[in-house]
């Protein structure tokens, strides 16, 4: 016979059994899985909370970029660059540069003027000039430009302006100091005029000298010449 008292535990027994049954249960998918060897799948992260950044508005440091690679010159470069620069002898650098080599700047230019207009433009000494036109007074050599003849016997032209270019040549442009050299021929020499035709002129360059005649500029630049020929036969027509 059961009292009462035994039906009490009875009753609270019962749903511990019930409890310990559904643990097991629930255990029961992990026990399966350990048992073939995977891993249970990982329960992602909830969501975070709040409205999301747009990605344009965070800040983003600067990559670093690479420095240049230094360029290493060619054998020729450093070859030139180890050579000893050799200073030209000045009838040599007249040779090659020619006009060139008289070239001045405005302001020398402008000084030379005021020589002229101190003396009455009696005279132009050779001191008015920078010293590296100095330096050529007394050279020898061979210049190329173009001829506007002064005096002229028997087709022989015995003296006249080389000019830089032909735009003082032939279409009346005012050449400027350094863009003009008064050639006198030695006396057995002899120059023919030629229009539109590049000469070569052989002589002794001066720098500077007395007025060709009275009331005449004098030329900065003179030149007792030796040879005169076209640097190109001319067509013949």
């Amino acid at each position: 016979m059961v009292g009462p008292g035994s039906a009490v535990a009875t009753e609270s027994r019962q749903p511990l059994g019930l409890s310990r049954v559904k643990s097991s249960v629930a255990l029961l998918p992990l026990l399966l899985v350990a048992a073939c060897g995977d891993e249970p799948a990982s329960v992602p992260d909830a969501a975070p909370r709040g409205k999301p950044i747009a990605e344009s508005n965070v800040a983003r440091e600067p990559e670093p970029t690479a420095a240049p690679a230094p360029q290493v010159p060619d054998e020729t470069a450093l070859q030139a660059m180890k050579a000893p620069q050799v200073e030209l002898a000045p009838a040599e650098r007249l040779a090659r540069d020619g006009f060139e080599a008289l070239r001045m700047t405005d302001e020398e230019r402008a000084a030379i003027a005021q020589v002229l207009k101190d003396n009455g433009r009696t005279q132009l000494p050779a001191s008015a000039f920078p010293a590296r036109v100095r330096e050529l007074d007394g050279a020898t050599a061979a210049i190329r430009g173009w001829m506007i003849p002064g005096r002229i016997e028997k087709r022989d032209v015995r003296d006249f302006m080389l000019v830089r270019d032909n735009q003082a040549c032939c279409f009346g442009a005012m050449p400027t100091f350094d863009e003009w050299i008064h050639v006198e021929m030695e006396p057995d020499a002899h120059a023919e005029y030629l229009r539109y035709v590049e000469m070569e002129v052989t002589g002794t360059l001066q720098v500077g000298g007395l007025p060709v005649a009275e009331g005449v500029q004098p030329p900065a630049l003179r030149m007792r010449a030796t040879r005169c020929r076209p640097v190109k036969e001319p067509r013949v027509r």
